[in-house]
């Protein structure tokens, strides 16, 4: 496996797309006339799949013309690494409630109103599987979030939320007026329970008067990173995820405001998915960041 979108960013390339990829390292433009199609069409027109298939025409010269900016930097290594990351990655456990993540659901607070969200979810989804149509193109997440806070009786007031009126949607009202009257019809156990608290961390703009120190340690720790990726001629979420280094500062292993400790942080950085590179080139700065936050803020 060769990735030259990641390969380029490793390499410090400014645009990464495949076409500036080809017209700055191989010389030549690809064609352009089709790139702004709906390509969830189907079935796709003859021309289409033309242009597709050019895509990856010069494919093979720009992973070559990648690996040697690479490789003159010093930086293959990283990139085979990244690769093994990926190629090795678990795979990701299927959603068990996927209606959840329908956009605005959190204005829909009673399980019978989110009943609905969750049968529309589904009847949408399964037409969009049959149809081969996006589910979005089908019905909008808005028009799904306002049927559930309304619960529209009947045909006449499903058709008052504007979006059950587009083309895609009036093809099936039978449809979702059959999935709201399951909701409305469901026992009090089959409700969806209230969704358990997710581990996330409040938005750092918040850190200030939340968590102080911690936010002195982000700020820190931040700065350190964005001048080694700077130097390096590497984006800061290639060097490490932001998430990663959020989350190293929010709660850092052992004891921040006495000690330094790289094993540590080289040991949380690892838990967290950083690859071996990434873990030797951050952990003493991390490291160092982190002691000199919590200093900052305590004097």
């Amino acid at each position: 496996m060769f990735d030259t979108e990641l390969g380029a960013r490793l390499a410090g390339c400014e645009r990464v797309g495949l076409g500036p990829l080809i017209e700055s390292l191989l010389g030549f433009s690809l064609a352009k006339e089709h790139s702004a199609v709906d390509w969830s069409t189907r079935p796709l027109p003859e021309p289409w799949l033309g242009y597709a298939a050019l895509d990856v025409e010069l494919l093979i010269e720009l992973r070559h013309e990648v690996a040697k900016l690479l490789e003159d930097q010093g930086k293959l290594a990283w990139a085979y690494e990244e690769y093994a990351a990926i190629l090795n990655a678990p795979t990701a456990k299927p959603r068990t409630e996927p209606w959840r993540r329908t956009s605005d659901i959190h204005q829909v607070k009673r399980p019978r109103n989110q009943a609905v969200v969750r049968e529309l979810w589904y009847a949408r989804d399964e037409l969009a599987r049959t149809t081969d149509i996006a589910p979005g193109r089908i019905l909008r997440d808005a028009a799904i979030v306002e049927a559930a806070l309304k619960v529209p009786a009947n045909r006449d007031e499903l058709l008052e939320i504007s979006g059950f009126t587009t083309r895609s949607a009036f093809a099936h009202v039978p449809t979702w007026l059959a999935a709201i009257e399951r909701a409305r019809n469901l026992p009090e156990s089959e409700l969806p329970e209230v969704a358990a608290k997710v581990d996330t961390l409040p938005p750092p703009r918040n850190w200030p008067t939340r968590a102080p120190i911690a936010y002195a340690r982000l700020e820190a720790a931040r700065l350190a990173v964005a001048e080694l990726a700077l130097e390096l001629t590497i984006p800061v979420e290639n060097l490490l995820m932001p998430e990663t280094l959020r989350r190293i500062c929010w709660a850092p292993p052992g004891n921040s405001d006495t000690e330094l400790n790289p094993d540590l942080v080289a040991d949380f950085l690892a838990a967290r998915g950083a690859r071996g590179w990434q873990i030797k080139l951050t952990c003493d700065p991390i490291a160092k960041a982190l002691l000199a936050g919590s200093e900052l803020r305590n004097t």
